[in-house]
């Protein structure tokens, strides 16, 4: 059984981590001066290194000796699993100088395990230390916020997601071909800041095929082809109703998602009137040559149409979201849109 990349390229250093600058910095200077505090909360979006930052400041503090204890809040959040791991807290560690406790998804813990939280940060254990993780920091009660100190991990920035995709790329083939480029860069759009799921679609698309380009991209991550997003987007501006039925009976028979199709090609609207603003560095879709082509072709006469059909489209989106059959709603749009 192999190592997922996600798994086998995961930072054990802090030089390792991608961006996240500041809080480094602060971790490392704390670690020097031995200003080590007793609560620590570590926000920020899937992928951000939360969790492997904690696991890198608890290895850190121990000098790599002992294990930290961890806890996934999102299944384990009752009040006696916060009371069983306060108990274990009062107790030395035999291994290492402190006892780390790294808790996971901590927003989904109950209000009465938040109760029990609060009492053992207001008077922490003796070499006791927690790190709190958490995708969702609104949910954390303002007497908790007061008694940690608050890191933010920011999203990571698509070049370095997309640097990051090489360096493993190379490591992984011992080369890298510059035709390779525009599908990882594209992998690194569609993470959306989050290096963890970069790596884990780079390595899926590579079990697809090792031949890195857009068409097998979208093809493993089941992402609508961008062939099909243009017969709608020139059918719909061309006032063709017919082929914009087409259309969607094709996505329907292929077995992709009609939802997730919509919701792809409201994006790709999206980027048809970013592109007419001159707006083309955060596009979602990669702008091959043949998009490029037919964007400039009807940028100028329908860029005000463009934002009308976004509106029908956000609005069609919000009809269909709890739809168990909406291909009918879409057909529907299909032939009363203008």
């Amino acid at each position: 059984m192999s190592v997922s990349l996600a798994v086998k390229y995961r930072p054990t250093k802090f030089d390792e981590v991608v961006e996240q600058s500041a809080t480094k910095v602060i971790l490392q200077q704390q670690l020097e001066s031995g200003d080590i505090k007793n609560a620590y909360l570590f926000c920020g979006g899937a992928g951000t290194g939360k969790t492997t930052c904690a696991r890198i400041f608890a290895n850190e503090i121990n000098k790599g000796l002992g294990t930290p204890v961890e806890l996934d809040a999102a299944s384990n959040n009752s009040v006696d699993d916060v009371r069983e791991l306060i108990q274990q807290a009062k107790t030395k560690s035999l291994d290492s100088e402190y006892k780390v406790f790294i808790m996971d998804e901590v927003h989904a813990l109950s209000n009465q395990a938040w109760q029990a939280m609060l009492k053992v940060l207001e008077e922490p254990p003796v070499k006791s230390i927690f790190i709190m993780c958490t995708t969702d920091p609104q949910k954390i009660p303002k007497t908790i916020l007061s008694r940690v100190q608050r890191f933010d991990f920011q999203r990571i920035s698509q070049n370095a997601i997309y640097s990051r995709l090489v360096e493993v790329i190379k490591y992984e083939y011992g080369t890298w071909l510059v035709k390779w480029q525009p599908a990882v860069e594209y992998i690194a759009k569609q993470a959306q800041g989050g290096m963890r799921d970069a790596l884990t679609m780079l390595d899926k698309c590579l079990a697809y095929s090792d031949e890195l380009t857009i068409e097998n991209v979208t093809k493993a991550l089941g992402i609508a082809d961008y062939d099909v997003m243009l017969r709608l987007f020139k059918a719909y501006f061309g006032y063709d109703k017919e082929a914009r039925l087409n259309v969607i009976n094709e996505v329907y028979m292929s077995g992709y998602d009609l939802k997730q199709f919509i919701k792809s090609f409201t994006n790709f609207i999206l980027d048809f009137s970013k592109y007419g603003l001159g707006v083309t560095d955060y596009l979602d879709c990669p702008l091959t040559s043949e998009i490029r082509e037919v964007f400039d072709k009807y940028k100028e006469e329908y860029a005000d149409v463009a934002q009308v059909v976004l509106d029908t489209l956000i609005k069609l989106q919000a009809e269909i979201k709890w739809d168990t059959n909406p291909k009918a709603r879409i057909e529907a749009w299909c032939i009363t849109g203008e």
